[in-house]
């Protein structure tokens, strides 16, 4: 979308923070999928990952499934989906790694 700036030139709109993709909750996600003692953690949940899926995709499939939806970004705008990632996948990793207490 284009809008204009204050001498009148057409300029790029910037989208808000946190709006569309990438928001907080989808992006701490990533970060925990990407983390070798989350990936572990999801090993001793459900097994290892099929030949062929890395241990991130695994953990990633793992999250999705775990809150009913087909991509973490929808974490950010799911009110269910956060709340069932807060409750069956970040509060039982955390005291699974000991991360707080």
């Amino acid at each position: 979308m284009l809008t204009r700036n204050d001498s009148g030139s057409p300029v790029r709109a910037r989208c808000a923070p946190g709006a569309g993709k990438g928001a907080a909750l989808s992006r701490a996600a990533a970060m925990m999928c990407n983390g070798a003692k989350f990936q572990r953690w999801v090993v001793s949940r459900i097994g290892a990952a099929p030949e062929g899926v890395s241990a991130s995709q695994h953990a990633a499939q793992y999250v999705r499934d775990m809150c009913g939806i087909a991509s973490r970004a929808e974490l950010d705008h799911n009110a269910r989906a956060a709340t069932l990632f807060h409750e069956a996948v970040r509060k039982p990793f955390v005291k699974w790694s000991g991360i707080y207490g």
